[in-house]
Order: C-alpha cells, then sequence, then structure tokens
C-alpha cells in the first residue's frame, strides 16, 4: 500500500510556479536533476523524523530492530517531463496499517486472546519482544487460570513458595489505537517539502 507521495504535478501550486516555469524553459535537464535531488532530501528527512517522533514510544508505538520501520521503501516516478516526476512511500506491512488506521484484534479460532502482561518483565527480551518460549501460552507448564476482579488470567504456579503469579490475562478481543501517525507527519512536514523543492528549483536558475 501506498502511504505517501510526492508528485510534481501536485506540488505545482505550492512552489514557486514563476522560478519553476522560467527553470523548464532555460535548464530543464539541471531541473530534472535538482528536483528528484530536493525529492530524495526530502523524503529521507521525512522518514528521519517518522523514525524519531513516531517509532520510540508513546505517544507513537515502540519501534523495533528490523520492525516496521524496515518495511517502509522510497520509489521514484519514472517520466520523460517534469510534471510527472514524482516519489511514493509505501510499505507492505499489514502491521504498520494496523497502527495507522487501528484495529480490532480476535482469535480467530473464537477462543480469547492471551495477552501478556507488560507489569511481567521476565516475558520479554530487552528489546521488548515477547520470548519464544511464551509465544504459546497454554503449552507452559505450570500455568493454570484464575479469576480475579471479574477477569481471568493465567497464572503461573510457583510450588515452592505456594504462589500464584498471572502473566496473561484473556480478552475476547484486543482494540489497536491508530497511533503510528505516518500520514499526519508527512502533513506536517508540508512547507518544509516545499521550501526544499523551492531551493532546488533555485540551484538550477543559479546556473545561468
Amino acid at each position: 500500500m501506498a502511504f505517501a507521495f510526492a508528485k510534481m504535478s501536485e506540488l505545482r501550486l505550492e512552489i514557486n510556479t514563476k522560478n519553476l516555469e522560467r527553470a523548464i524553459r532555460i535548464f530543464p535537464k539541471e531541473l530534472k536533476y535538482e528536483i528528484a535531488d530536493g525529492m530524495d532530501h526530502a523524503t529521507r528527512k521525512f522518514l528521519k523524523i517518522f523514525k524519531q517522533t513516531r517509532l520510540q514510544g508513546p505517544p507513537g508505538i515502540k519501534g523495533r530492530p528490523h520492525g516496521i520501520f524496515t518495511h517502509f521503501q522510497r520509489a521514484s516516478f519514472v517520466s520523460q517531463d517534469i510534471e510527472g516526476m514524482g516519489m511514493v512511500i509505501f510499505s507492505d506491512s499489514k502491521i504498520a496499517r494496523m497502527h495507522e488506521e487501528g484495529a480490532i484484534l480476535k482469535n480467530p479460532g473464537g477462543g480469547k486472546l492471551a495477552v501478556p502482561l507488560s507489569a511481567r518483565k521476565e516475558l520479554f527480551t530487552s528489546d521488548g519482544r515477547l520470548k519464544k518460549q511464551y509465544k504459546q501460552p497454554r503449552l507452559l507448564k505450570n500455568v493454570i487460570p484464575i479469576q480475579l476482579k471479574g477477569k481471568t488470567f493465567l497464572a503461573k504456579v510457583k510450588k515452592k513458595l505456594r504462589e500464584l503469579i498471572p502473566i496473561f490475562v484473556l480478552k475476547n478481543s484486543v482494540r489497536i489505537r491508530p497511533r503510528l501517525m505516518f500520514y499526519k507527519t508527512w502533513d506536517d512536514m508540508q512547507n518544509e517539502r516545499i521550501d526544499i523543492l523551492n531551493k532546488s528549483i533555485e540551484k538550477a536558475l543559479n546556473k545561468v
């Protein structure tokens, strides 16, 4: 799915049209080079800002190494004329779409979802991922369901200490709130994108 894109035909009303038309007339080849460079700069800067502001935890989501960010790619529109030039940023990640648009997760088999309790740090790796041995909670040994305050938990039995430690809560569904804000981050950077492209046009004209 395409997430964000910049195309000259759609940016024409936002940039300095007078300078653009003059550059097209005088230095079309040089302008194409500078515009391509400007779009490259703008999209790289956007991805840097996006990673810094939306993938470092609340109010965004916590990005993981080799996680969502690595699924975003850039591609250029190949065109003989400047109007058709552009660049698209896209991702094929279903998880990215889920965090961008929001979603309600349910067990495809119709049962309850076992959601790990974030307070139980022993369930997670140092970078916040669920440890492999806990990915199938119903196969864990010495774990039983218990009722607490109207909720059902899977609790680990500590026989020696005669203690029950809740490690998962069972839910009918889990709501994922839209917190990625990819589109909003892109829109908020509009003035910076236009400034970068205007400078690219000026570079071409300065070659006179």
